[in-house]
């Protein structure tokens, strides 16, 4: 069986600090790159638009449609 290592406290906050701070840069860097990206801002915007108007089915159609099933994943 494996070891059991005791971390510190103050050192286990600490990281939990710098991942919520890492989580957030990565969302910052998200938002940026999809601000920049016309083409991808169109797709997004058109399927919203599709969204809010009732265009959508179930996600279990489309597995079905694919061949696929959640359970055979």
């Amino acid at each position: 069986m494996g070891q059991t290592v005791e971390v510190p406290r103050e050192i286990l906050n600490k990281l939990l600090r710098a991942s919520r701070i890492v989580e957030e840069i990565q969302d910052a860097m998200e938002d940026f790159l999809i601000a920049h990206n016309p083409a991808l801002l169109r797709k997004l915007r058109r399927a919203r638009r599709e969204d809010l108007a009732g265009k959508t089915r179930p996600f279990e159609e489309f597995l079905q449609e694919v061949g696929r099933t959640r359970r055979s994943k």
